[in-house]
């Protein structure tokens, strides 16, 4: 019997686990005024952080755009409302300032934006979009905690294994279940091309291989001199805000883990086999 293609969406309420620490502080600062930027790799939860931290704030006005889909009217309902750039990458560099400044004459009052690598270069450098300050928050995988909230009692340890603690990786493993690298290959392999895709071929890729070589928790300095990165922590950071690997503090001690079984063995040309 065929299984139901896995139909990923952002999640909200009881759905949505994790993060209530970063929710929190993002509806704080929504409510004060400030714009933000969340920052994130493909499929890491960034639209179901937004619109979590926007559920608390049910009395403001909030206008959506996904730039994923085709262009709405973008500034007749901006009066007053809290402006929600969704997948901002998609749209050209040179497109960007305009569409903010022309939002913000139309009497937007505050913005949310989210992005990939691309969208925090932008920001980082200037620190403004369109004369306005924006705060970054970087998203990355799941904790510990909040991936055995997210597989449950039921599910098999090490499942996260083979996905990183990656959210949209584990939900495609536990709809799939034992079938996941057979029935599900059409959805995961095309994402982990993605990811791979977004590594590149430079420092990242370097950084990346050493740790599945490694596969322990590596310190990032141990991890800079065994390589020769001298920028290891920009490095470790485009990787982490991928999701491709984690930075956690293990043991009062800084260490970067490279735990995604499933892109590991896509980058180094094994035949992945679910096993525990």
């Amino acid at each position: 019997m065929p299984i139901t293609p896995f139909i990923p969406h952002p999640v909200t309420g009881k759905a949505f686990i994790g993060r209530q620490g970063l929710v929190k502080n993002l509806r704080g600062r929504i409510a004060n005024g400030e714009s933000v930027a969340v920052i994130g790799g493909p499929k890491l939860g960034k639209t179901s952080l937004v619109r979590n931290a926007l559920e608390g704030l049910p009395d403001r006005k909030v206008m959506e755009m996904d730039f994923r889909l085709p262009p709405p009217d973008r500034f007749t309902r901006a009066s007053g409302a809290i402006v929600i750039l969704d997948n901002l990458d998609e749209l050209a560099d040179s497109m960007i300032e305009p569409l903010v400044a022309g939002l913000s004459s139309a009497g937007a009052v505050g913005f949310v934006l989210t992005g990939s690598h691309r969208l925090r270069a932008r920001l980082e450098a200037p620190g403004t979009l369109a004369g306005m300050s924006v705060r970054l928050y970087p998203l990355s995988v799941l904790l510990d905690g909040e991936m055995r909230k997210l597989i449950g009692k039921d599910q098999p340890p090490f499942l996260a294994a083979w996905t990183g603690n990656h959210p949209y990786l584990t939900k495609l493993f536990l709809h799939y279940e034992e079938a996941a690298l057979s029935a599900g290959r059409c959805q995961w392999e095309p994402f982990v091309q993605q990811l791979v895709t977004e590594i590149g071929e430079g420092s990242e890729r370097r950084l990346l291989q050493y740790l599945i070589e490694r596969g322990t928790p590596v310190n990032p300095a141990t991890a800079g001199a065994e390589t020769g990165i001298s920028q290891i922590k920009a490095v470790a950071d485009r990787l982490v805000y991928l999701g491709v690997i984690s930075r956690w503090i293990r043991n009062d001690e800084a260490t970067l883990f490279a735990g995604c079984r499933l892109l590991n063995d896509f980058i180094t040309g094994r035949t992945p086999q679910l096993t525990d």
